[in-house]
């Protein structure tokens, strides 16, 4: 029994001390990353409550146009990247408070706000706010979470446990589903379906399908939260023990593993994980020293932490909300404003204290190394770029691999740690070399200050007598074992050893004194001074334009990556372009948009100016390094941190005359405006400014226009109608939207624009073009009528002057004459020829007093033209001498007289033709009247050749002077033995008209009718 005690006694003794040395050993594995003060690879922005940014930030979340937007205890704002502005519709007379706790952006427009003693506000499209409190199921107290759960179903972690919002009503949980009504803390739904919920003093969780909660067991203090790493770990941040995992892909983590991996110096109040893997905790700094935390972790273990505090530039020590933009800018709001991290693209290597490394070179296995006034190089490779200034020598030493490079008065020959020294030819000392190129661990090429460019081969320099002139600035490979030189006058000479190739400005290069040249396949590029150049095969060069004034100037290095990317190491920073865009604007003048990396990029400096160049080399393992005046800086060409999205544009106000107003879809600008100002911005978080933009206006533009980083558009001479603008972004890194932001718009028309105002004018156009012709008409007849009687007032004259003295004295002569014809005792022979003579004279007479009727007549008279030619042939000949045919087809018109008069004498011509010189047996005359007035004279006598048709014998050219004034066509046709026929054809509008009729006077003469 005592035995039994004893052994008893021992073992509980046993197993106390093992319980001991196990809480001790999960003590002592618990994590203690080393930390480093500043977070390395990252800008910072901070904006602070005494330069517009609220304080006491308590949530951020961002919408779907990209602006940020803060729950504060002073209200809720919104925040583009450049201004901060409240939201008045949530901080009115009916909003419920304006202390806010929470936000979730659920939905695009829709926004939910958890009031810190005031229940729950649900913004909808920015402006409409709806309360819920006790009414509808919230119960006093904080409302500290959100989530949707698998099902959809939106859920709160408030005061009083949790609630579930169903048909407009926040509801409580029924019993049933087994968590307390104890304060809720934190809400999450993992990408597996699990449900987790912080309530009361215990991890709870609902799986994938569930209907019931499960405690874990796990015990948290108030305001705890959680968080979902990339690999799906749940992360719990304990206000009381640090942060730890809990759970992952398979399940919960058994508390050993929790424990070991436990974070206690990470107490948090919010946790967020970054696509990278890297935990983001800001702390308020009331149970430790506050600020910001990054840990990183490799794998499963956390190696570094890094911490930013008030002394780095964090705007309080007191940081609560932590957030990841769609663009990778991380936000910290503290209770004195707002501070963004952006990932910097360019990383800067350890330095020396006072002697920055700044030069790369190659050693003939490919490898980088880099190097300054020390002569210890650095090992510049991906896997050392973390190591301290030692450990990166100590990599470089023991490469044994043949490396060059240089001393101020020496070349040097490295194999590890053994040197040898090869003196620059012609330098007494302190001349540092511009350029270098290496071929080979035996063979070198150097541009040195105030020599020929020389060449090291065989252990001895010299100097090629084809490259012999001063001044090399800039030494490349050509890719087929031979060499580019460039000069300080602009020039470069292409040399293989035994062939020399000089171009220059006659071949399109003029870029300056040369600093860089790469050869790259059938292209070459060459930087100078001013710019970039690039030569296809043997075509010219070409320059490339940018929009970005100088960003290719003092190019020293040039690199083209493994996705054809070309970088430039320049004056201004990096930049980066592809190099089909390179080439294309180059060949074909078109102006590009490079990406510049900058100081807040990372860059520590500018490319250096001054040897030995080239200052860009490129890494078989992807990394680009960067000589800069600075030093040595790299960037991971296979992990570029470019833009994950193209920025959302929107559209501001429109502008005209002294107004301005939101350019809504359907918006109506006011009648008589031609000029506008189309303000509108890309919501970008990052560089805003940035921020590349094309709009269009239907109606105006034929395609977009590029503008810049311009965010405004004009337009002037714009007329009444309806219009649609269209804007789209692209990033700082070239990634464009695909669907533009539009806006249509109308502007009014004035009175005098209208469709029927416009009508009236014309109509009223029209008739005073009627009125004016038809007082011209009138004008016309009355002068022709006057014209015409006074023509036929002279001819009245002439013929009563003719009656009155040689008709009557014509008469007295007659009959003087028949009075001596009668006398006796005549000669012989003088009664015939007296009566001869009386004949001629009587003839004469008759003839007289026909012209003198003919004068009298009107020309109405001849109005029946057929009748008028008829008596034309009986005065001509005898009765059944001759036959003569008039046939006339349809409706007689009214001829005007003088026209009329024309075609009479044109048919009595042709008649009196066809009589006496043709002498015809047979005459046909066809009249025709419609739309064309047709004149035909056909005979059947003895014809007449054609020239003599031409030539116009017997009248026919008189009758061709006729139709000419007639304005009518007139022909004639005659054979020999086969008859004549004369053809009179004239639009009958031209015979009743004092002019040509148009389509004008026929309109007008219909609106007379």
């Amino acid at each position: 029994m005592i035995l039994c005690r004893a052994v008893t006694r021992r073992a509980i003794r046993v197993l106390i001390l093992s319980a001991l040395l196990a809480v001790c050993s999960v003590a002592w594995a618990t994590q203690h990353p080393p930390v480093h003060v500043g977070f390395s690879g990252y800008n910072h922005t901070a904006w602070r409550a005494g330069q517009g940014a609220p304080g006491d930030i308590w949530d951020i979340q961002q919408d779907e146009t990209g602006k940020l937007w803060l729950a504060t205890g002073s209200g809720l704002y919104t925040f583009d990247g450049q201004r901060f502005e409240r939201q008045e519709s949530v901080a009115g007379a009916d909003a419920p408070s304006l202390n806010m706790i929470t936000l979730f952006a659920d939905r695009p427009g829709s926004m939910w706000i958890g009031y810190y003693h005031a229940g729950i506000g649900h913004l909808t499209g920015g402006r409409h706010l709806k309360t819920y409190q006790r009414a509808e199921g919230v119960p006093p107290g904080v409302v500290s979470s959100f989530a949707y759960d698998d099902q959809g179903v939106l859920w709160a972690a408030v005061e009083q446990g949790l609630r579930r919002f169903i048909n407009g009503r926040w509801e409580k949980l029924p019993a049933s589903m087994g968590v307390p009504e104890r304060r809720g803390h934190w809400l999450l739904n993992d990408s597996r379906g699990t449900f987790w919920a912080l309530v009361g003093q215990q991890v709870w969780y609902i799986p994938k399908g569930g209907a019931r909660f499960i405690a874990t067991g796990i015990g948290v203090a108030q305001m705890s939260t959680l968080a979902e790493s990339p690999s799906g770990e749940i992360w719990l941040a304990d206000r009381g023990r640090g942060t730890m995992p809990i759970a992952d892909a398979h399940g919960m983590l058994p508390e050993t593993e929790r424990e070991a991996r436990r974070l206690p110096d990470i107490v948090a109040s919010r946790l967020v994980f970054t696509s990278d893997g890297v935990m983001w905790a800001p702390m308020r700094g009331i149970e430790g020293i506050g600020g910001t935390a990054r840990v990183i972790f490799n794998g499963k273990t956390a190696v570094s932490m890094e911490t930013f505090n008030v002394a780095q530039g964090l705007t309080s020590p007191a940081a609560v909300p932590v957030f990841e933009d769609r663009e990778g800018n991380i936000w910290i709001g503290t209770n004195l404003g707002l501070s963004r991290f952006r990932a910097q693209s360019v990383r800067t290597l350890t330095e020396g204290p006072n002697d920055p490394y700044r030069v790369v070179s190659r050693n003939s296995a490919g490898d980088l190394l880099g190097y300054g006034e020390d002569p210890v190089p650095y090992a510049l490779q991906r896997q050392t770029v973390g190591l301290s200034r030692a450990g990166l020598q100590a990599a470089a030493l023991g490469n044994s691999t043949p490396f060059w490079q240089f001393e101020w008065t020496n070349l040097v020959l490295r194999r590890g740690r053994e040197l040898q020294r090869i003196p620059f030819p012609g330098t007494a000392g302190g001349l540092q070399p511009q350029a270098l190129y290496f071929p080979n661990a035996h063979e070198a090429w150097a541009c040195v200050q105030g020599t020929l460019l020389s060449h090291y081969d065989n252990g001895a320099w010299r100097s090629p007598v084809d490259l012999q002139r001063n001044s090399c600035s800039a030494l490349a490979p050509d890719g087929r074992g031979g060499l580019i030189a460039g000069f300080a006058d602009g020039a470069v000479a292409l040399y293989d050893g035994t062939r020399l190739q000089t171009l220059g400005k006659k071949d399109g290069l003029d870029v300056g004194p040369i600093t860089a040249i790469l050869a790259e396949g059938e292209l070459l590029l060459v930087a100078g001074e001013k710019g970039l150049a690039i030569r296809r095969g043997a075509s010219a060069f070409g320059a490339v334009r940018t929009d970005i004034a100088g960003v290719l100037e003092g190019i020293t290095g040039i690199v083209v990556d493994r996705s054809r990317q070309l970088w430039l190491n320049g004056g201004r920073g990096l930049v980066r372009l592809d190099l089909s865009t390179a080439l294309e604007s180059a060949t074909q003048g078109i102006v590009v948009s490079p990406r510049l990396f900058d100081d807040v990029d990372g860059m520590p400096g500018v490319a250096l100016q001054s040897g030995p160049l080239p200052t860009a080399q490129l890494a078989p393992d992807g990394l680009l390094w960067l000589g800069t005046n600075q030093g040595l800086a790299w960037l991971d060409t296979l992990k570029p941190n470019r833009s994950r999205s193209a920025p959302v544009t929107s559209i501001g106000n429109v502008h005209y005359g002294d107004e301005q107003a939101p350019l809504a879809d359907g918006a109506t600008i006011p009648a008589g405006i031609t000029q506008l100002q189309i303000d509108f911005i890309a919501q970008s978080l990052a560089r805003p400014e940035r921020n590349r933009y094309r709009y269009r206006l239907s109606r105006v533009d034929a395609g977009w226009r590029d503008a810049g980083s311009a965010t405004t558009a004009y337009y002037t001479n714009l007329g009444p109608g309806t219009y649609t603008f269209e804007v789209i972004a692209a990033s700082e890194d070239g990634v464009w939207g695909t669907a533009p932001t539009t806006a249509s718009f109308t502007i009014e028309p004035l009175l005098t624009q209208t469709f029927w105002f416009r009508s009236l004018v014309a109509i009223a156009l029209i008739l005073l073009i009627a009125a004016a012709a038809r007082m011209r008409a009138r004008n016309i007849t009355a002068l022709v009528k006057a014209r015409y009687e006074e023509r036929l007032h002279e001819r009245e004259r002439i013929a009563r002057d003719l009656h009155d003295t040689l008709l009557q004295g014509s008469q007295g002569l007659l009959l003087r004459l028949h009075a001596i014809s009668v006398m006796p005792a005549l000669p012989p022979g003088a009664q015939e020829r007296l009566e001869s003579a009386m004949q001629a004279a009587e003839d004469s007479l008759r003839e007289g007093r026909d012209r003198v009727t003919a004068l009298r007549q009107e020309a109405d008279n001849r109005a029946d033209l057929a009748t008028a030619l008829s008596e034309v042939f009986s005065q001509h000949t005898q009765p059944d001498d001759r036959r003569l045919r008039v046939t006339v087809e349809g409706e007689p018109t009214r001829i005007r007289t003088e026209a009329l008069e024309e075609i009479y004498l044109i048919g009595r011509e042709a008649i009196r033709n066809a009589i006496e010189h043709a002498h015809a047996s047979a005459i046909e005359v066809e009249i025709a009247y419609g739309t064309t007035f047709r004149l035909h004279v056909r005979d059947d006598g003895q014809g007449m050749e054609p020239d003599r048709v031409r030539e116009g014998h017997w009248g026919l050219q008189g009758m061709r002077e006729r139709a000419l004034r007639l304005g009518a066509a007139l022909k004639i046709w005659s054979r020999p033995g086969l008859g004549t026929e004369v053809a009179l054809s004239i639009p009958t509008h031209r015979l009743n008209q004092t002019r040509a009729a148009t389509p004008w006077s026929r309109l007008l003469k219909r609106l007379r009718s």
